[in-house]
């Protein structure tokens, strides 16, 4: 009979009040073995709460893995309320865990259940923002520096919040704002895997395909239900510029909104800032000093000098 495997987790993950759908372990004082702490399907009460804290090491079994990481990521919210996490340790957690989901949203992104846990996100980060003066510099130093789909998307969206803070936008506002950034992108979904990772410049029928992504996350969000015309304008007007010429419906000016103007800064600069397969990432300096000297026709300068503010702040504080 195959030894049951065993792996470590982060105890303060464990939240006070919920159910868990899995066994937590224990080992034994010669840690030789597993004991049972916690049963699957119960709830954590105050109890079990304050013998956590006593104990050194928590264990789940390991193929009750991918339980846990749902349970972590329902929980995601409680856990950026945690002031026993510290901050750096808080903006991992909810970075691996958004990246996971939003990898799963766009392998089906037509599942209301992975826009729900995209919106969860949201709520998390948004949580670590307005309560913690360094969750913004915490979450910028681990945005990945490879660019990915997935990880663009809530790179963007950190960028998003972050700024929206900034610009003093609040509440439920603000919570529309993350999530017209998280689901930017979402019409990549239907654009060739071989083009989106392409190693070099694109043929001009390649762009052109490519240039349908808003046009198509437009309409899989129309599919979803969702309804709120600031997510939509962000999800399909975000590559449109500021002078005219952007696609896919050639907006200028006011005519493109708040909403996309600040996405499609924050996509800009994660897009510089990150390696792609075909260039190395640039500088923050030079992704900005670009976007300052060559961008003026493109992206709304008001927002990009906000953008610059708020960066300057982060370094700053």
């Amino acid at each position: 009979m195959k030894a049951k495997k065993y792996k470590r987790i982060d105890k303060r993950l464990i939240t006070e009040g919920s159910q868990i759908g899995f066994n937590l372990f224990l080992p034994n004082e010669t840690k030789t073995a597993m004991s049972l702490f916690l049963q699957s399907d119960t709830a954590v009460d105050g109890t079990a709460k304050v013998k956590l804290r006593e104990i050194e090491g928590l264990y789940i079994s390991e193929e009750d893995e991918v339980l846990y990481r749902e349970y972590v990521a329902r929980h995601l919210q409680s856990i950026a309320k945690n002031s026993d996490i510290p901050i750096d340790q808080k903006a991992k957690i909810v970075y691996e865990r958004a990246t996971e989901t939003i990898d799963a949203m766009f392998k089906n992104p037509e599942s209301l259940e992975n826009v729900k846990q995209a919106e969860d996100i949201v709520h998390a980060t948004l949580e670590m923002i307005l309560n913690d003066g360094s969750a913004v510099e915490s979450l910028m130093k681990i945005t990945a520096h490879d660019y990915y789909t997935h990880t663009h998307s809530l790179n963007v969206s950190i960028y998003t919040l972050s700024l929206g803070v900034f610009l003093g936008i609040k509440g439920r506002d603000l919570e529309v704002l993350g999530m017209a950034a998280v689901l930017h992108d979402l019409g990549k979904s239907k654009i060739d895997y071989e083009i989106i990772n392409k190693n070099g410049k694109l043929s001009d029928e390649e762009f052109a395909h490519m240039k349908c992504h808003p046009a198509f996350g437009h309409e899989i969000a129309l599919k979803l239900g969702i309804d709120d015309e600031r997510i939509l304008s962000g999800i399909r007007h975000h590559h449109e510029k500021i002078q005219g010429g952007g696609y896919p419906d050639n907006l200028k000016g006011e005519q493109i909104s708040y909403f996309a103007r600040i996405i499609g800064v924050c996509d800009v600069f994660d897009a510089l800032s990150t390696k792609r397969s075909y260039k190395d990432p640039m500088s923050s300096f030079e992704s900005l000093l670009l976007m300052k000297q060559q961008m003026s026709e493109h992206l709304d300068m008001d927002i990009v000098n906000a953008f610059i503010k708020m960066l300057h702040k982060q370094g700053n504080s």
